[in-house]
């Protein structure tokens, strides 16, 4: 392999792509979303195009590239800003699993024709301007204008404990015969994780948009039957801030519309919301004090208040209860991961519990985590006796960029085995066996 690898991190809430040994961290970052101009939108649209072609002021420059995007069909990833209130949005992936192929098919022909070639200053043509998107349907007509760079290329893939094999066999389909990829690799998340930071053993805890899965890995394989998964993440966050902002206080809920709903209740969760190590003590705290109000100007200027809003609504993560949803939290599940892991093996586990994904940044995540643990291994091991607690295994490390982390581990396996082909699914074994080939392989590998 002389080409370097292409590293695709396809989660729920973004899309993380770029190349093996070109940079340790993704040169993209899309979010996975795609959005149709609304027809209710159109005269909209077609005023914003009227002012930019007859204005000449340099301020109306962004309301006119604005304009020029309403005029396409469909809209991907960061084409969207400040677009939601016009467009119908579409979010592809749900709790780490591709619900709608077509629209994600567009999400890659935009990541992997258009904005990586640039961001690698290779784009099509060899000219630096923008390369125009290309229809799926009229690609043969056009050449395949954007996927010559790809052609012969490794592709790293990253996947979570939930990919059934069906839709293992819908994506190689997809990249060997679309993408023209001469070698495609497949790695849990958790495995790469953990390679990113350099270990065999332990327990990646990888907490996204739409799901959280609890990885135990030994020696660097899998252990399959002891993994674990609530469809719960970031997304669920978000809903419960704007659930409790509508029912506490002024629901900013049309000022959110009118700036996209989704995209405002979420930038208000990831500036001011935090996990509480002590609710308690958190609610005594806003009765008394006003240390933890905080007040925040929404994108059309209405003021909105946020004080318990700020702890309770990460809550949904260890209590999914809040949401309605039947399942145990994040910190029931990673230890029913570990114990379900053979005697042996879990010491080697509790000593390693690495944190990845974009929702384990909230400030305390990693505290209560270790606290919630710490709990059930006083109750369940040692039976309540506090005097030997001294010698409790258990860590819980969070790694910095660890929003990244399943990219990181990626990169860092593509570039090492770029000339070990036996981990490696090349085209010809596709082409000759086709799905059964994709069936045989992870099979063997483990049921991964």
């Amino acid at each position: 392999m002389t080409l370097s690898p292409v590293v695709l991190d396809n989660g729920t809430g973004s899309i993380k792509c770029g190349c093996a040994g070109v940079s340790p961290l993704p040169l993209l970052v899309c979010p996975t979303v795609t959005g149709r101009p609304r027809v209710d939108a159109f005269p909209f649209r077609t005023a914003l195009h009227s002012s930019h072609s007859n204005g000449a002021a340099v301020g109306e420059a962004e309301t006119g590239h604005r304009a020029q995007r309403l005029q396409r069909d469909i809209l991907c990833g960061d084409e969207l800003d400040g677009l939601h209130e016009a467009a119908e949005l579409t979010y592809p992936i749900t709790n780490g699993v591709i619900r709608n192929m077509d629209d994600m098919q567009e999400l890659w022909d935009y990541v992997l024709c258009q904005r990586l070639p640039q961001m690698l200053g290779t784009a099509a043509g060899g000219s630096s301007s923008a390369p125009q998107r290309v229809k799926w349907e009229e690609r043969s007509a056009e050449g395949d204008r954007g996927l010559e760079w790809l052609e012969g290329r490794p592709l790293l893939l990253t996947e979570t404990p939930n990919l059934s094999l069906k839709q293992r066999c819908a994506v190689m389909e997809v990249f060997f015969e679309d993408y023209h990829f001469n070698t495609i690799q497949s790695t849990p998340q958790g495995v790469l994780t953990l390679f990113a930071n350099g270990v065999e053993r332990g327990v990646a805890v990888e907490c996204g948009e739409g799901l959280t899965h609890c990885t135990p890995v030994y020696d660097g394989c899998v252990l399959t039957t002891a993994q674990r998964r609530v469809d719960l993440g970031g997304r669920a966050v978000t809903d419960r801030l704007e659930q409790l902002l509508c029912a506490h206080q002024r629901s900013p809920r049309d000022s959110a519309m009118r700036g996209g709903r989704r995209d405002v209740y979420r930038r208000l969760k990831e500036r001011y919301c935090y996990v509480s190590f002590d609710r308690s003590l958190d609610q005594r705290l806003l009765r008394e004090t006003n240390a933890l109000q905080c007040t925040c100007v929404l994108p059309d200027g209405v003021t909105c208040r946020l004080g318990a809003e700020r702890f309770t609504a990460p809550e949904v993560l260890f209590d999914p209860s809040l949401m309605d949803v039947e399942s145990p939290g994040i910190s029931a599940v990673l230890w029913d991961c570990i114990e379900a892991a053979d005697v042996d093996v879990r010491r080697s586990l509790y000593e390693s519990i690495l944190l990845s994904g974009g929702s384990t940044l909230f400030p305390g995540f990693g505290a209560r985590l270790t606290r919630d643990m710490k709990e059930f291994y006083l109750t369940e091991k040692l039976k309540g006796d506090v005097s030997r607690m001294a010698r409790c295994p258990i860590q819980v490390q969070e790694p910095p960029r660890r929003q990244c982390m399943a990219y990181m581990g990626g990169a860092l396996v593509a570039e090492l085995s770029a000339d070990r082909p036996e981990m490696w699914m090349s085209r010809k074994e596709y082409e000759d066996g086709g799905t059964s080939a994709v069936v045989a392989r992870y099979t063997s590998a483990g049921g991964y």
